[in-house]
């Protein structure tokens, strides 16, 4: 089976080629290959590849600078995703929309489920919706979109990784230098799944293998967290580790104290239950722990 995606440079992407299983072909695209804002290079590397499936891990995910740059952000995670679904019917190829929390208000106390309707509440959570909606007017079992959240892993830019930096002892001996005591303010009233993105890109593997789709799909690792607390886990286990040497001061403090320019849910979590008839997920702390496990044995 020959699987396509838009974006290989993405955590996603990379992580769909870390764990490929032996039984699939895997083309991956970069955006110097095939601009995904023209529709008719989609059209020409989809005839010429003829995959059985796409994914599309190409996506503008910068949620603040999306704020700033809604026409960019629109032609990515809108426009594009219009050609790729057009393209795709034409061809008839599978396709997968990746899709985000940020998609909903996140005024629920419950985890929401693949049924509950929508409301983004910022730019980037608004050009997903869009996209999502986008698949659901193909109204085929062709076509499907997986939502996820709070994705990490070792190696990138993401919330693990910026963290590990700002608790290494480089960033303390700077801070100390400028006469400041190390700390680290972290939101401590949003609250989510983190995702350890290689478990999402197991999720995907399987989706692949069925025969048919539902129209929605959701996925994380179990359990849930602030952000503050998902610092304290990975600031215990780095150290456990031996990645970071000590631990330095973590505040929490409300997103109004952190003062970002951007609305995000407060409440996030997703409702993966549908999902468990493929796979089912981890806790969080032990995908975290895993994934710290291989960022301490491959250091340096």
């Amino acid at each position: 089976m020959r699987i396509l995606t838009f974006g290989q440079t993405g955590q996603l992407a990379k992580a769909l080629k870390r764990t490929q299983p032996g039984y699939f072909e895997l083309i991956q695209l970069t955006h110097q290959q095939v601009n995904i804002t023209q529709p008719q290079l989609i059209d020409e590397a989809l005839a010429h590849y003829r995959p059985n499936i796409i994914i599309n891990c190409a996506a503008y995910t910068d949620v603040e600078r999306a704020e700033s740059n809604a026409t960019q952000v629109m032609q990515t995670n809108v426009d594009a995703v219009r050609f790729m679904a057009k393209a795709a019917r034409q061809y008839g190829i599978r396709f997968i929309q990746l899709s985000t929390d940020y998609v909903f208000d996140g005024l629920s106390s419950l985890p929401y489920t693949v049924d509950q309707k929508p409301c983004a509440i910022n730019v980037y959570g608004q050009s997903k919706l869009l996209a999502e909606n986008i698949i659901l007017q193909q109204q085929s079992n062709q076509f499907c979109i997986v939502r996820t959240s709070w994705l990490y892993h070792n190696s990138g830019k993401n919330f693990v990784t910026t963290m590990l930096k700002l608790m290494s002892q480089d960033h303390n001996n700077a801070m100390l230098m400028q006469g400041l005591i190390p700390n680290i303010n972290v939101v401590n009233d949003q609250t989510g799944s983190p995702t350890m993105v290689d478990g999402l890109a197991h999720f995907l593997w399987k989706l692949c293998l069925q025969k048919q789709w539902s129209a929605i799909y959701h996925w994380s690792d179990a359990g849930m967290c602030t952000w503050y607390e998902f610092a304290q886990e990975i600031q215990s286990q780095a150290v456990a580790l031996g990645l970071i040497p000590t631990k330095v001061t973590l505040t929490p403090v409300t997103s109004e104290q952190y003062n970002s320019p951007v609305k995000r849910p407060t409440f996030s979590v997703l409702d993966t239950s549908h999902s468990h008839l493929i796979l089912k997920p981890k806790p969080w702390q032990q995908q975290l722990a895993q994934c710290l496990y291989v960022r301490a044995i491959n250091k340096d």
